[in-house]
């Protein structure tokens, strides 16, 4: 007669055992592993915002060697690229009336020193960009036999728009960065007092006596727009954004595991950096610059070492 009541224990036993084992596996499942993320330090700078416009190398200071007598030209050893000082000779032209008085020589040797070819001199010295002419052309009273460009007179051409005009002042230090690269710096040293009718833009100029650069080369102009010291700032990538860009906020992880989500105001930005301002931030607290995309406050951290 014991032997029901002992079965009905035991399956009460089972019952309760398996019951436990569920709960304790549920409670397991629910409880979640940290997220791995990558952090940095908040630091403290010295910031610069930059305004990057384009602009163009010119000559500001060309000079035409012209022709001032109608001929043939007799000689010019010139090519593109040549230098050439002010004085020296350019070409020599022949005229039809000195062909005319070879013939008239043999009878008259004073007349000799009317046959020799008339010497064009160059009015300027720098390097020749242009060239008009070969030997044995034909040219006119004034035309133009080669232009002279000046390297000391090389300057950067900048549009501005004129939005920014009060960002970009004569003796303002900037940045002139090539396509190889390599930035020079200058100083912008004139201004155009007209506006583009259609970009509505400001030419200014930046003066490069010691360029070695061709004319046409396309190059951005870097010029300081606001600056800061001793800015508290983040990576960009620790910066996060709402889809309007209206809010913005940083994880601030804090007893090294939880990620708080953190407001903040961003101020000057550079390729690199933000300046922000935060109640709850300071220098020295640790951000998440990986793996934070989209997540919840309070969150569960494991931060990873680089």
């Amino acid at each position: 007669m014991k032997v029901p009541g002992l079965k009905i224990f035991i399956i009460c036993i089972l019952f309760v055992n398996a019951f436990s084992c569920k709960k304790s596996s549920d409670t397991i499942l629910e409880k979640k592993a940290p997220i791995n993320v990558t952090t940095v330090k908040v630091a403290q700078n010295d910031m610069k915002e930059y305004l990057t416009f384009n602009g163009v190398t010119l000559y500001q200071k060309k000079e035409n060697i012209r022709a001032h007598v109608t001929g043939y030209i007799s000689w010019m050893n010139y090519k593109i690229g040549d230098k050439i000082n002010s004085g020296q000779t350019f070409a020599s032209v022949r005229t039809k009336e000195q062909d005319a008085l070879k013939e008239a020589v043999k009878i008259d040797s004073s007349l000799e020193k009317f046959v020799n070819p008339i010497t064009i001199r160059s009015n300027a010295t720098g390097v020749i960009s242009v060239l008009s002419v070969t030997q044995n052309d034909y040219v006119a009273e004034g035309d133009i036999l080669a232009t002279v460009v000046r390297p000391k007179s090389l300057v950067v051409q900048l549009n501005v728009p004129y939005e920014y005009e009060d960002a970009v002042k004569i003796g303002s230090m900037c940045e002139i960065i090539l396509q190889n690269e390599v930035t020079i710096k200058a100083k912008i040293t004139g201004m155009l007092p007209t506006i583009d009718p259609v970009a509505q833009s400001q030419v200014f100029l930046i003066a490069l006596p010691d360029g070695n650069l061709p004319e046409n080369l396309n190059v951005q102009v870097r010029i300081i727009y606001k600056e800061a010291a001793q800015a508290m700032t983040i990576p960009k990538t620790a910066l996060q954004t709402n889809e309007l860009l209206t809010d913005y906020w940083v994880l601030k992880v804090v007893n090294d595991s939880m990620a708080i989500k953190q407001t903040v105001t961003t101020l000057l930005r550079n390729d690199s950096i933000v300046q922000v301002q935060s109640a709850g931030l300071k220098v020295n607290d640790v951000v998440i610059t990986k793996g934070g995309y989209q997540m919840q406050d309070s969150t569960i951290v494991n931060i990873q070492k680089q």
